[in-house]
């Protein structure tokens, strides 16, 4: 069964239109489209990075000076 959900107030980032943007569940796979372009983007994938070559952020702990 495949599922759609309208998204009030997003903009697609491909064409930057507003409110054409569709959550649409079907079966196991969620994803969004865009009505106006129609670019899709799997919701289940990592997101895209800046730059090809950033690695992922690792924590740095910092601690204070000591005394």
């Amino acid at each position: 069964m495949i599922r759609r959900r309208f998204i009030a107030g997003a903009s697609c980032p491909q064409c930057g239109a507003v409110d054409k943007i569709v959550r649409v569940e079907e079966g196991e796979r969620i994803y969004m489209e865009c009505i106006a372009c129609n670019m899709i983007r799997d919701l289940d994938a990592e997101p895209p990075r800046e730059h090809p070559t950033d690695e992922p952020a690792v924590p740095i702990l910092i601690r204070p000076p000591k005394k």
